[in-house]
């Protein structure tokens, strides 16, 4: 049993308010409930849960009994993790769901083998969940970028050549850490996914944090990943900056939303924040023994710092 769930809850009472919001599949071979409604009509109604494949549905179904039904359309990425995760087994209860939510507070992420990062592998590596933030100053007004990973990028060994930290290139990086490529056995399929959530303070329209989302690629190519066939990537971005009133109303309500010009220095952040979040989803994991005895070993970290000093 090496699986789990995440929830990220924004800063405002989703039963009375919706929030601006956009997104971006980059490589569709997955599932984010609710992307195609914040496509289409640019709000979000829910937290965001994430969790591994096969007990997405009963996250979904545990998060309409807990919110009795005042959130429509549950937002649940997912994650395949079932190399070290009896998957099969669908572990993930409304137990959980429910703690997840009662537990949920501000201040430092957890990262590494926590929640629905707990099975997660990278690059031949153990992975999990991965976060970091950037502060963009704009007009005299400063504002955060916060980034949440579940890397997934993949089980093979062969995927090192592609795997960058840093100026570290994959020759470094495995030379440095005494890797080999043939544990894991490199396996028939390119499995392999990544759910990235964008959360930002600054006042941006649908079409803008399309866009952020779009960007979040960049970020995530910069560690080497390819994206294959059965890849599935999905990016979720939010603005807190605007409440939208949940309940249909008549006339008109105002909203504040940055100029065209003034949106490439959080491009650049929402770049640099992937990024981090990607490496420190690395950085954080350690090594986990699973389902059938696989093992998965995390990179050593200490000796990935040295070679980057």
């Amino acid at each position: 049993m090496r699986t789990g769930v995440t929830v990220i809850i924004p800063p405002v009472d989703l039963t009375q308010s919706k929030l601006v919001a956009g997104g971006h599949a980059f490589n569709a071979n997955g599932e984010m409930t609710g992307l195609q409604y914040i496509l289409e009509e640019a709000r979000l109604l829910s937290p965001v849960f994430l969790t591994n494949t096969f007990s997405l549905g009963d996250v979904y179904s545990a998060v309409v009994d807990y919110y009795q039904g005042l959130v429509p359309l549950p937002v649940v990425g997912e994650c395949w993790d079932g190399y070290l995760n009896d998957i099969e087994g669908r572990r993930v209860t409304a137990d959980h769901v429910f703690r997840a939510i009662k537990t949920a507070s501000g201040g430092p992420v957890g990262q590494g083998n926590i929640g629905a990062g707990t099975g997660m592998t990278a690059f031949g590596f153990k992975a999990g969940i991965g976060t970091s933030s950037r502060i963009t100053e704009i007009a005299g007004l400063k504002y955060t970028v916060g980034v949440l990973v579940n890397n997934n990028l993949g089980i093979d060994k062969g995927r090192h050549r592609y795997l960058r930290i840093g100026r570290l290139g994959p020759d470094v990086l495995y030379r440095n850490t005494g890797a080999t490529e043939t544990e894991p056995p490199y396996l028939d399929t390119q499995r392999s996914s990544a759910i990235i959530v964008i959360a930002t303070d600054a006042p941006l329209a649908a079409q803008q944090l399309n866009r952020l989302a779009r960007r979040s690629v960049l970020g995530m190519g910069r560690i080497g990943a390819v994206s294959y066939v059965d890849s599935g990537e999905f990016t979720l971005a939010f603005s807190t900056a605007n409440q939208v009133p949940l309940r249909r109303t008549t006339g008109s309500w105002k909203m504040s939303i940055l100029n065209e010009g003034e949106v490439d220095g959080l491009f650049e952040s929402t770049i640099e924040a992937v990024e981090e979040a990607f490496i420190n989803s690395l950085l954080y994991a350690e090594d986990m023994t699973g389902h059938q005895g696989h093992t998965m070993k995390a990179l050593p970290m200490d000796k990935i710092l040295k070679s980057l000093r």
